[in-house]
């Protein structure tokens, strides 16, 4: 099936597109994908303007990696990760599904809410009327008993990110709220798996991850020989 047939077939799933995003609203982009030799373009998108998305635009980031690793070979989709959108910065709850025809795959529909304006207002909800609020020291615990280390680890990475200021870049490493300061603070990165996961979710580099790491370290050298 060359792309023009799986293309025509795709268009098929164009109502069932509009069925999701007429029933999950405003705040959720339902976006149609092709598949073709390694490569993904949106052929239609629904509530385009969250991302800055249109149609044309190529997929990026955590859904084409989870492809290319063959995962829809043994699953039919992928739920509830957490988004980064590269151009806005704006956060989503993301869920994936495969379109496969005699097992091979040929196309995705994503579905993307955006969870940017809850995330402000849990910011003014703590800071505006929670203000001098004593809380006890177990009223923000979470009992991790009887949970695996990589589900530990992965709940702390996604706890970062979903109350990361999105006015502090990745950049700028030197900053005490800069995402992956904090995950090194909590020694998120001595476990295994867990630079390839952060790169994956904030969609940069491995190589770049180790950087960040490098630098904080060498930046925490320095504080103290200073003292």
């Amino acid at each position: 099936m060359n792309k023009l047939e799986k293309n025509q077939l795709l268009k098929s799933y164009i109502p069932y597109v509009d069925f999701m995003a007429n029933v999950t609203g405003k705040k959720c982009e339902v976006v149609l994908r092709n598949f073709h030799e390694g490569e993904s373009d949106i052929i239609y998108i629904v509530n385009g303007h969250l991302s800055g998305r249109k149609v044309g635009d190529s997929i990026t980031g955590y859904a084409l990696k989870k492809i290319m690793k063959a995962d829809y070979k043994s699953n039919n989709y992928v739920t509830n990760y957490i988004m980064i959108n590269e151009i806005n910065q704006k956060v989503f709850r993301a869920s994936t599904y495969y379109i496969k025809e005699a097992g091979e795959l040929i196309g995705l529909i994503s579905i993307n809410y955006d969870l940017t304006d809850y995330l402000k207002f849990r910011d003014f909800y703590n800071e505006a009327v929670l203000y001098g609020i004593e809380e006890s020291p177990e009223s923000n615990s979470k009992d991790y008993f009887g949970d695996s280390l990589d589900d530990i680890t992965e709940a702390v990475i996604h706890n970062v990110l979903i109350y990361w200021d999105r006015s502090i870049p990745i950049r700028h490493i030197y900053h005490d709220e800069n995402p992956i300061r904090q995950m090194y603070n909590l020694g998120v990165f001595k476990y295994k798996g867990a630079v390839n996961k952060v790169a994956e979710m904030l969609d940069i580099s491995i190589q770049t991850i180790y950087r960040y790491i490098k630098n904080i370290e060498s930046s925490n050298e320095r504080v103290k020989k200073e003292k």
